[in-house]
């Protein structure tokens, strides 16, 4: 648990050159336009928006997709409304999303959010333009990003394994055909101060190459009392080059460092009888561990693709790309003492002392075209991808602070250390995920259309003793049903796979990965454009995946089952409400089913811990 910050916001942006087009993006108001000309042989879509609305989806198999011909809920972050809401992170972004929370971390260090009561991967559901994942242990940086998309639910049959909850899609800013040139100053109340710009050209006879550059840095002020500010760095470049009127290449590279103290994490008070009776909420301005519990991260994104235009109405693209996250991390654990110290706040602190290294690689090719089989017109889509993931292995040190006290903390001065182990306490991770999907989209008429597909995916894992080597056939279909342009009505079932959780820290099998896992999903929405201009969706989803937590001899395993059933509404526009209702039940036993009701307004730190003591249960979320 972190203690959340309350701050206020202000930006100041000076610009020259100023471009917005209708859709509202800066500098991107022809972003595809040239790529069109460029790939004549095939149509080319990209990223586009109506001011709030977005028009387009970038994420996964739906790749340039028109939003209202996608069978899954999507929702779709524009750089307007990243503006608006004076965007600093990843839930400034995604804060006014139904059904997102976030959990464990304030948002200091990096946000972890959970989607329809489900975690989302840090290391697999957060990708970068539509494909590569990349490392989210890290804040991630938003100034070169032009839009953020949630594509909720199973999504094995484009990324392979990843959670049921959804994927997390980044979309960067490129250079249009107009020039960009803005410099800007964020500052809040806690003592930030950071600059930035964003510089997009294109250069040559036929504006044939591209260049955006998005820098940024500054110090970053903390809401704890008597805590010097962190800082950083951040850089990043987005090009293009149309080669011929067939081939255009891309690249993004990123590039940030940044250090910032961080909270102390707060432990969940034994059970008794079943029941965990949680802590009176506390000042979060308050630091419980020592002041030098430093958070430093570097994180390093590289991705290129190519696009070919075959002939007309096919084109290849081959992409591939690299994340890296290097991690070091103080992190301080408060214990309370014993049942009684609830109401007094006595307690201790664990903390430990860590570096991690994770990273990934992908290598993706997919083969895209259209054609006609009688009356029926086919968007058919063949591809084949490998992702490696990696985690050094970590030599975790400990260090025990005997004394504090949660309500009312005082300085620490006294701190025993552990020593360094000499084997790692959490082995190297290495994992191999390749996949072959089809994908078809099958257009009967202006009313009817169907997207079915199948991958084939392999999966192997190694990890200190443990070893998985998994197969597994993940088919999708779905049908959907405009009865105007406007209005759409879409039922979709999937399969998803997953890499199974890791024991947390405190665990006797801290670390340790569980098997992967087979997601199943059925959902039925519906989306309406109304006259005013408003992006009006609805729908109702069911999704069972495997059940993990920690037994009473503090092992964690893999038994059972969950369950996660919910409605969500949402409006994108001139005025956004967002609404989610949900119900999960965790069999964790075919006899047994544990379900606890939990009603809240706005999530809290109480939250994460209801949340995290294997409840599930009744969960309204107001956005």
């Amino acid at each position: 648990m972190q203690l959340l910050p309350v701050a206020a916001a202000l930006s100041l942006a000076f610009a020259t050159h100023a471009v917005r087009a209708a859709n509202g993006a800066n500098g991107q108001d022809d972003l595809t336009a040239g790529d069109a000309k460029v790939m004549q042989a095939v149509q080319v879509t990209g990223a586009r928006a109506q001011g709030l609305v977005p028009v387009t989806t970038e994420a996964g198999s739906f790749r340039g997709a028109n939003i209202m011909d996608v069978p899954s809920t999507v929702n779709v972050i524009t750089r307007e409304l990243l503006e608006q809401q004076a965007v600093s992170g990843l839930y400034d972004a995604v804060r006014n999303t139904a059904g997102m929370t976030r959990q464990q971390n304030g948002g200091e260090t990096w946000d972890q959010l959970v989607i329809r009561g489900i975690a989302v991967e840090n290391r697999t559901n957060y990708r970068l333009n539509g494909s590569m994942p990349i490392m989210n242990f890290s804040q991630v940086p938003m100034e070169n990003k032009e839009r953020v998309e949630v594509l909720k639910g199973a999504s094995a049959l484009y990324y392979g394994f990843t959670s049921p909850a959804g994927v997390v899609n980044f979309v960067t800013k490129r250079a249009g055909s107009k020039p960009v040139t803005s410099m800007g100053l964020s500052v809040d109340d806690r003592g930030s101060a950071v600059a930035n710009i964003d510089v997009g050209r294109r250069f040559g006879v036929e504006q044939e190459f591209g260049v955006r550059i998005n820098a940024a840095g500054g110090t970053l002020g903390s809401y704890l009392d008597h805590v010097g500010n962190g800082n950083r760095r951040f850089i990043s470049t987005a090009l293009d080059w149309r080669v011929t009127n067939k081939l255009l290449l891309k690249a993004d590279l990123e590039y940030e460092r940044r250090k910032v103290t961080e909270q102390a994490g707060v432990a969940l008070p034994a059970a008794v009888k079943g029941v965990i009776s949680l802590p009176r909420a506390v000042d979060p301005r308050q630091l419980i561990g020592p002041d030098w519990s430093a958070f430093e991260a570097q994180t390093k994104n590289a991705q290129l693709r190519a696009d070919y235009a075959i002939t007309e109405g096919w084109a290849l693209t081959v992409e591939a790309g690299h994340s890296e996250t290097a991690r070091h991390r103080r992190l301080a654990i408060f214990r309370l003492n014993n049942a009684a110290a609830l109401a007094t706040g006595a307690g201790r602190i664990t903390g430990n002392i860590q570096h991690s290294v994770t990273a990934s690689d992908l290598l993706r090719a997919e083969l895209a075209g259209n054609f006609n089989t009688g009356w029926i017109a086919h968007e058919l889509t063949l591809g084949a991808s490998r992702t490696d993931k990696s985690q050094d292995p970590i030599y975790q040190s400990n260090y025990t602070i005997a004394s504090q006290n949660l309500y009312n903390p005082v300085r620490v001065t006294n701190v025993v250390f552990g020593p360094k182990p000499v084997s790692p306490t959490t082995a190297a991770l290495d994992t191999r995920d390749t996949g072959l999907y089809a994908l078809d989209r099958m257009v009967f008429s202006p009313q009817w259309q169907s997207v079915i597909g199948v991958r084939r995916s392999s999966y192997q894992s190694d990890q200190g003793a443990s070893h998985y080597d998994v197969s597994k056939t993940t088919p999708m279909a779905s049908l959907i049903y405009k009865a105007t342009p406007e209005l759409s009505f879409y039922a979709s079932t999937a399969r998803g796979l997953e890499e199974g959780e890791t024991g947390p820290t405190g665990t006797v099998n801290q670390g340790v990965k569980m098997a992967p896992g087979v997601s199943k999903q059925k959902e039925l929405g519906a989306r309406w454009l109304t006259p005013g201009g408003s992006l009006l969706s609805a729908a109702l989803f069911d999704i069972t995946r495997p059940g993990y937590y920690t037994t009473a001899s503090n092992v964690f395993t893999s038994d059972g089952e969950q369950r996660y059933r919910g409605l969500e509404v949402s409006t994108q526009g001139k005025l956004t409400r967002q609404l989610s209702w949900q119900t999960s039940a965790q069999l964790l036993d075919p006899k047994f089913a544990h379900i606890n009701r939990v009603l809240k307004k706005d999530p809290s730190p109480s939250d994460f811990v209801a949340r995290h003591a294997n409840f599930s249960g009744w969960k309204p979320h107001f956005g």
